[in-house]
Parts: structure tokens; C-alpha cells; sequence
């Protein structure tokens, strides 16, 4: 099957650089563009791969109507430059000359002076193909290295039109490097492409279009090997058929002894990101350029709740924390967070029904995001690009979903998508193990929430806050209150019964610390305040709405042995227990909560790594304390998702 594919498209390359031989150039270039125009529209995957990639790395101020413009004719050009390379037999010097302007031609060492090679390196852009048509200004052939071709027979009658005019030698990459320098060392002349990736192992990890991706060296090591001049160049379209040839100043690459080459490729670099930015219409954008990149650029969807913004922040923590990348260090993590904010309750139900139909279609068309979301939203998102986009809770998975199919991006999900979402496929769906019913295939079943807690961050929180201390020494409680939420309401009769609880051990364990939440209702905060300030043994009480100091919590955990957790929280409750401390999560009769809640506290206390308790109980639950949490059940969810996080990178 695949030879009777390479020999049809072998004459069928034949039968269409005869008929466009027989063709004026115009009507075949003509021919050509309105090729690349159904090649727009039938080749979508790459198509939406160049989309996603001219997004990254242009000016993302571009509208959506510019970028699809530049691909449109990117696509137009290529059908041009595939018609240019079947003609390429026909081009004799009159059209040379005609069509071809040269430009600083100075910079290149005609051949009967020059005592040294010439190496030209061009990139994926115009038509880098037509380097044969500047061997006649030479004096002498271009060699050029062949990429081999999957289909032999297509491969050879490339490599013959590329040298029909006798100004180009082909040379295998068989022969590879070895047969370049025999070139230069014979002071001939060699043609390279510099924009490709050098994979995952090679080359130099530099910037490139605002993301760390591998550079090839080749050209740079034989320039400096075999003291040849390194000449960037470009074949530009300038219209229709009417090129500009764009010498620039050579780049000095070293004296053989020599070993860093980064000067003299971040020269080339720079001045490439500067032609592609003038001509974006004419570089290979669907090349899988970024396939291999050391920059990842992590989008934080916000649904204005703070344990689901903390659980993000802690998937982006765990990303930050794999520095190595194919063995190769130097990766880079670039955070955003973006609240979104719907025009209403209304709008984000409706929006949730019209996104099955929209995803699908989503890839430069969030314009369409406009009428469902505030404006500020709308703006931030339309001006952010990423490679992963994070989301917690179901009422923002619509959103994410969209913005991965317009980035090109990986999602990843933390609790279960409401339905239908919770059958959409996930790059990473992180539901926690109290979750029931239909979860996304492959999903991670953590016991805990994401969180951000380690010895480092603990440490450093405690330091900042000993300082607001009277005496850090006599910490043993730490209580965290949370607030309203459904079914959740504390009532003063219950916190009566806590405060009462908290005077009574202070006296026999030690002093205590007490923070509220965001949610925490307003009467309180005013109980606990007029009553803890009195209390000598509370060193410290802390309303969330007025202090937000971030060491807050992480300093807390870090100072006490016994951390007093309200049960509303899951965020709160895996915090705690990841610090590795004693947690006591303080249960109200007389609230109900939701029965992932229940479910969630079952699962701790089967795991023997909390007690529950009433706040009138607290004392009673204080003595009869389990051990501190096992570190291995903690470090083994954490490992867990480091190497999903891992594998997806």
C-alpha cells in the first residue's frame, strides 16, 4: 500500500510540474494560492496547530480576524512556494534577475577572493527552497542537506527538480556533517535551515518567541570548526512572484577553541523572532516548532472561591516543582489567574447548555465568550495564551474546555464536572475519592485536596508571624473557622461551648491562636473578638476580611501541635492534615452538611488521620488524640500527582 502511494504521488508530482511548466507563472501562482485556500479548509489539525502557535507567540493583541488572516495567507503563500519548487526545472537567470531583488550582497565573499567556506542559513520562511537561484551571483553550486522523505520515489524527484539547474547538490543525511565540511573545507558554499527544533537532547535551550525551545548548532559548530562566514539569509515574498533576497551581517561564531556558542546563536535567534514578527504570513507556523519547550504557561481559572483558587495555586506549585525536562534543567513556569465573572446566575446556566455545541468550534471565536461573561473577564481572557489550563469546580469546566480548544492547551480539572462534563475526556481530572458517581476516565482519586503545605513554606510562615507573638513557645492550639456555605451556619450557642472548651485546655496544654475565614459571618468574628481579646491565653486572633496577611494560616499550622479545624472546609481539613500535625475537626449538630462532606470525613477517620468532634466534646477529643499523621499516606498522593504532572509535561 505505501509504494503504490509513493508511486501515485510520485507522477502525480510529474503530471502537475508538466502542467504547471506549461502555465505563465502568474496563472500557475494564481493556481496555486487558490490551492492553499482549500488546504486551509481541509487540513484543520494543522490549521488550528498554527493557529495556536502564532497566538503564543505573536502580540496577542492581534484580533481574531488578524490571526486568521495571517493563516490565511500563510496557506495562500505555501500553495505558491509548492508550485515555485515544481517550476523550478523552467527558471532560467532572465527570470532570476526579472523577479529576484538582491539585497547587501556585499556581505558575502564572491568566489575568486573568498579563501574560506560560506554558509548560509535561511529558516522555514518565504521560500527557502530558491536558495539554488543565488548560485549563479556565487559562481558555484549551493550543497544543501536533504531531509529524507518517507516515500523514496517522491524523495528522488524532489532532490532531481532541486538540482535540475545544476546550481544546487543535494547531499544526504547519510553522509550528514561529515559531507558539509568536506564542502566548507574545500571553500564551497553549504545552505541550512536554523529555525528547526533540535529535539529533545540537542542543541541550546534559549527563548525563542517568548518560550525556551531547542536551537540547532550545526551551522554555528562547522562555521567555527572550519573558520567559514555564517551568513544569515532570507527569501522573502515581496508580491506574487517578486522576491527580496536579504543577506544579513555575517555572525562571528569563534576562534575553534571556543566551547560557549550562545552569543552567536541568540544573534541568529533574535534576528529571526524579528523577521518572522515583519512576515508572519510567510513562516512555517504548522511545524510543531514548540513541540519540545522548556516554558510552560499555566492559566488559573478563579471562580471567586477561595479553596478552589488555593487547590488551583497548589496544582501550579506541584507543576513549578519538576524542574528537569528530558533530563535537560533550565524549565520555567509563568502563572496567570483570571476571575471569572459571568453576567449573571442566568447567563452561566445558559452558557453551560450552548458550550456542547460551542467547543468544538471555540478556536478563534471567544469572541462569542462576550455575551455571557463581565467585560473585564472577557478582556483578560481574550489576551491570554496558554499550554495548561487549570479549573476548580464544575461551574467553570465550560470555560476551560473552551480556552483549551482555542490555546491548544491541556486541561486539567479539580473536582467532578457536573453532567454531561463528567464524560468529556481530561488531560488530568484530579476528583477526590468522596466524589460519587461518573467520574472522567483516568481520573486521580486523591483522599485529600491539592494544597501548597511543605516543611519550607511552613517554616517560613512561622518565622514571620513569631515576631506578632508574646510568647511562640506556648502555642499548642490553632483553630480555623470557616463560615457559611450551604447548609453550614455556626450557631453562637455552639461557639459558646468552643470558646468555653479552649479556656478550659489553654489552662492545662497551653496558649492557642484563632483565624476566621472569608466566609465567616460577621456576628462571628465580633463574638470571638470581644471575648479572646480578654482571654490572655489567645496570643493571637485573626479576622480574614481585615487582615490578609499570607503567613497567616501556614504560620498557625506550623506553631501548634494541634490544629481545630471546622468541618465546611475540605480545602482547610487537607491543609491541615498534609502539615502532619494532630487535626481535630469540629462537627455541629445542628447544621447538615452536603454528603461528600460526611463522606469525606468518613474516609479520614477510617484512615485514622483525624478525630471528630462537638465542640462542647473538644477537651474529651484533645485527650484522646491519635498520633501524628502517616507521613508515607501524605507523600504517596503528592507523588502521585507529580508524576501525572510529569507525564503530561
Amino acid at each position: 500500500m505505501i509504494e503504490a502511494v509513493d508511486w501515485a504521488g510520485a507522477w502525480g508530482l510529474r503530471l502537475l510540474a508538466g502542467i504547471f511548466n506549461a502555465f505563465p507563472l502568474r496563472a500557475a501562482l494564481a493556481v496555486g494560492r487558490f490551492g492553499g485556500r482549500i488546504a486551509f479548509y481541509f487540513f484543520s489539525r494543522r490549521r488550528n496547530e498554527a493557529y495556536a502557535d502564532l497566538k503564543a507567540a505573536l502580540d496577542l493583541s492581534l484580533s481574531e480576524k488578524e490571526r486568521w488572516n495571517i493563516l490565511h495567507r500563510l496557506f495562500e503563500h505555501f500553495g505558491q512556494m509548492f508550485v515555485e519548487v515544481l517550476r523550478s526545472s523552467v527558471f532560467d537567470e532572465a527570470e532570476v534577475n526579472r523577479y529576484v531583488q538582491v539585497h547587501h550582497w556585499e556581505r558575502c565573499e564572491p568566489a575568486p577572493e573568498r579563501k574560506r567556506g560560506l554558509i548560509f542559513l535561511t529558516a522555514h520562511l518565504g521560500n527557502w527552497e530558491l536558495m539554488q537561484l543565488v548560485s549563479g551571483n556565487l559562481g558555484q553550486p549551493i550543497h544543501v542537506l536533504a531531509q529524507k522523505q518517507k516515500h523514496p520515489r517522491m524523495d528522488q524527484y524532489l532532490n532531481q527538480l532541486r538540482q535540475s539547474r545544476g546550481k544546487t547538490v543535494s547531499i544526504s543525511q547519510g553522509m550528514g556533517i561529515r559531507g558539509l565540511l568536506k564542502v566548507l573545507q574545500n571553500k564551497g558554499v553549504i545552505g541550512l535551515l536554523g529555525d528547526r527544533s533540535a529535539g529533545k537532547h540537542e542543541g541550546l535551550i534559549l527563548p525563542f518567541l517568548g518560550r525556551k525551545a531547542t536551537i540547532p548548532v550545526g551551522a554555528f559548530e562547522m562555521a567555527r570548526r572550519t573558520g567559514s562566514l555564517l551568513v544569515p539569509c532570507f527569501f522573502i515574498r515581496r508580491k506574487g512572484h517578486f522576491y527580496d533576497f536579504h543577506t544579513e551581517e555575517p555572525i562571528d561564531c569563534g576562534s575553534p577553541e571556543d566551547q560557549d556558542l550562545t552569543v552567536p546563536v541568540t544573534r541568529y535567534v533574535r534576528l529571526l523572532e524579528d523577521v518572522i514578527r515583519k512576515y508572519p504570513e510567510q513562516w512555517l507556523w504548522f511545524g510543531k516548532r514548540w513541540k519540545y519547550t522548556w516554558t510552560k504557561r499555566l492559566l488559573i481559572l478563579s471562580d471567586g472561591k477561595p479553596g478552589h483558587e488555593k487547590q488551583s495555586e497548589a496544582i501550579a506549585s506541584h507543576f513549578r516543582s519538576v524542574q528537569m525536562q528530558y533530563d535537560r534543567p533550565g524549565m520555567e513556569y509563568l502563572v496567570e489567574t483570571i476571575q471569572v465573572r459571568f453576567r449573571s446566575p442566568w447567563h452561566k446556566k445558559l452558557f453551560s447548555l450552548v458550550s456542547l455545541v460551542y467547543i468544538p468550534f471555540a478556536q478563534g471565536r471567544l469572541r462569542f465568550l462576550k455575551t455571557f461573561l463581565e467585560p473585564s473577564s472577557y478582556e483578560k481572557i481574550a489576551m491570554a495564551s496558554a499550554d495548561f489550563v487549570i479549573s476548580a469546580g464544575s461551574g467553570l469546566v465550560p470555560v476551560n474546555l473552551c480556552l483549551v480548544r482555542d490555546f491548544g492547551a491541556k486541561s486539567v480539572v479539580l473536582m467532578k464536572p457536573s453532567f454531561p462534563f463528567n464524560w468529556f475526556r481530561y488531560d488530568l481530572a484530579v476528583i477526590p475519592a468522596h466524589d460519587q458517581g461518573v467520574v472522567p476516565r483516568h481520573s486521580l482519586r486523591p483522599l485529600l485536596a491539592p494544597n501548597t503545605m511543605d516543611a519550607a513554606k511552613l517554616g517560613q510562615d512561622a518565622e514571620k508571624l513569631k515576631s506578632t507573638l508574646r510568647d511562640p513557645s506556648r502555642i499548642k492550639i490553632s483553630v480555623f473557622l470557616g463560615g457559611d456555605t450551604r447548609n453550614f451556619t455556626m450557631a453562637i450557642s455552639s461557639l459558646e461551648y468552643l470558646f468555653a472548651e479552649l479556656q478550659r485546655v489553654s489552662k492545662k496544654n497551653g496558649d492557642y491562636l484563632i483565624t476566621t475565614s472569608r466566609r465567616t459571618p460577621d456576628t462571628v468574628v465580633d463574638y470571638f473578638r470581644d471575648r479572646v481579646l480578654q482571654d490572655p491565653s489567645c496570643q493571637m486572633f485573626v479576622a480574614a476580611k481585615e487582615d490578609a496577611r499570607s503567613e497567616v494560616v501556614g504560620g498557625m499550622m506550623a506553631l501548634a501541635e494541634i490544629l481545630v479545624v471546622t468541618e465546611d472546609s475540605i480545602s482547610m481539613i487537607s491543609e491541615a492534615i498534609s502539615t502532619g500535625k494532630k487535626v481535630i475537626v469540629l462537627t455541629f449538630r445542628t447544621t447538615s452538611l452536603p454528603k461528600k462532606h460526611q463522606r469525606f470525613q468518613q474516609l479520614l477517620k477510617d484512615r485514622s488521620v483525624v478525630t471528630v468532634s462537638e465542640p462542647e466534646h473538644l477537651e474529651e477529643a484533645i485527650k484522646q488524640l491519635c498520633g501524628s499523621v502517616d507521613s508515607h499516606f501524605v507523600e504517596s498522593e503528592i507523588e502521585m500527582l507529580r508524576k501525572r504532572l510529569q507525564e503530561m509535561l
